[in-house]
C-alpha cells in the first residue's frame, strides 16, 4: 500500500444496464468499520446476476463479495485490528437486532445487507466494511484461499441440516460448488455421497437416496431431485438463484419430502477448514480488473474453477 492514501481508486462499477472499470473516491472508514486494501475478489454467480441487472441492486454500485486484503485504516472504536493486518471478510452485514443476531449467528441474519448487491463491494482497490465482519487471515493461507472463505463458508452449512454420515446422499451437479461440498462433506464423515452431472447419459435411480444437495437449481433439475430421493427424505436448497425457481410441490407431497434450506456456517469454520485442507486445484485464473469482461465469461462457462480479479494483476 503507498504511504499516502491516494483520493480516487478503480473500480468495477454497475451504473443502470452498464458496468465499467471507473475512476470513484476511496471510501473514508466510518465509526466501526476497517478500509481494506483489497488484494484479490472471487467472481461468484451473484456478481454476474447482479452486472446482468438479473438481481435488485443498489445504483451506481461497485460489485464483488468475495475477498481477501489488508487494513489500512481503521474507524472510530475500532480495536481488534491494525494496519498492515491480513483479513479476509464475511460479506453478509447483519442488522445486529434480530433473533439470528442476538444467538451469535450473525451470517444467517435474515435482515441483512450484502456487499456488492445493497452496498458498495470488493472489485475495486480499497472497500470499508464493519470491524465485526473482518477476521484475520491465517499466516499461511494466500489470499486466494482467505477470498474463497466465503463459498466454503456457504458449503459447509449443508452439515447444519438433518443428514447423517450413514445415509446414501447425491450432490446435484457436477461442478466447482458440488466438488467443494462433497470435500466437506467427507471432512465430517460422509462417504456414500455420489455425483450426478446434468448432462449425464445414465439416468438417476428412482427412489435411491436419503437425502439430495442441489447446487444447480431449475425446474428440470428439482424434477430430476424429487424423483432420486426416498420418500421421507430431504432435498437440501443451498443455491441463491437470480430468479424464481418452480417446484412440483404435488411431487414433493405425494412423496412427503423435507424440503431445508442451508444458507451459511460461521466465518471462522470456513476459515479454520481451508487451514486443515488444501483447495487450491479449485482455484483458477486471476484478471485484472480492466479483464472483468473475459473474468465473468470464464467464471460462467464450466465452473470448474474459481475466477478472480485483482488491481494488481497487470
Amino acid at each position: 500500500m503507498a504511504d499516502v492514501m491516494p483520493t480516487r481508486m478503480r473500480a468495477v462499477v454497475k451504473r443502470g444496464t452498464s458496468v465499467t472499470v471507473s475512476q470513484v473516491p476511496v471510501p473514508l472508514p466510518a465509526h466501526g468499520e476497517v478500509l481494506i486494501g483489497v488484494e484479490i475478489a472471487g467472481v461468484c454467480r451473484t456478481d454476474i446476476y447482479a452486472a446482468r441487472g438479473l438481481l435488485p441492486c443498489a445504483d451506481p454500485l461497485i460489485l464483488g463479495h468475495e475477498f481477501a486484503g489488508v487494513v489500512v485504516a481503521l474507524g472510530p472504536e475500532v480495536h481488534r485490528f491494525s494496519p498492515g493486518d491480513r483479513v479476509a471478510v464475511m460479506p453478509v452485514i447483519p442488522c445486529g437486532l434480530c433473533r439470528r443476531c442476538a444467538v451469535d449467528e450473525p451470517e444467517c441474519c435474515p435482515h441483512h445487507d450484502f456487499l456488492g448487491i445493497g452496498r458498495h463491494g470488493a472489485f475495486a482497490e480499497y472497500v470499508a466494511v464493519p470491524a465485526d465482519v473482518v477476521h484475520h487471515l491465517p499466516d499461511h493461507l494466500s489470499f486466494r484461499e482467505g477470498a474463497y472463505a466465503e463459498p466454503v463458508c456457504a458449503a459447509m452449512a449443508v452439515r447444519k441440516t438433518a443428514v447423517h454420515p450413514q445415509e446414501r446422499g447425491l450432490l446435484y451437479g457436477d461442478n466447482r460448488i458440488a466438488e467443494l461440498t462433497k470435500r466437506i462433506l467427507h471432512s465430517a464423515g460422509f462417504d456414500i455421497v455420489d455425483t450426478y452431472a446434468e448432462d449425464s447419459a445414465t439416468p438417476l435411480e428412482t427412489d435411491a437416496y436419503d437425502y439430495v444437495i442441489e447446487t444447480r437449481p431449475t425446474g428440470p433439475a428439482f424434477d430430476e431431485m424429487i424423483r432420486a430421493v426416498r420418500p421421507g427424505g430431504r432435498i437440501i436448497l443451498k443455491s441463491r438463484p437470480a430468479a424464481a425457481v418452480p417446484i412440483d410441490l404435488r411431487a414433493v407431497l405425494r412423496k412427503e419430502l423435507v424440503l431445508e434450506s442451508a444458507s451459511y456456517a460461521p466465518f471462522t469454520e470456513a476459515l479454520a477448514f481451508l487451514a486443515k485442507h488444501d483447495v487450491t486445484d479449485l482455484l483458477g485464473d486471476t484478471y485484472a480488473l480492466e479483464d472483468f469482461t473475459d473474468a465473468f465469461t470464464a467464471d460462467g462457462a464450466g465452473e470448474e474453477r474459481k475466477t478472480f480479479l485483482s488491481c494488481r494483476a497487470r
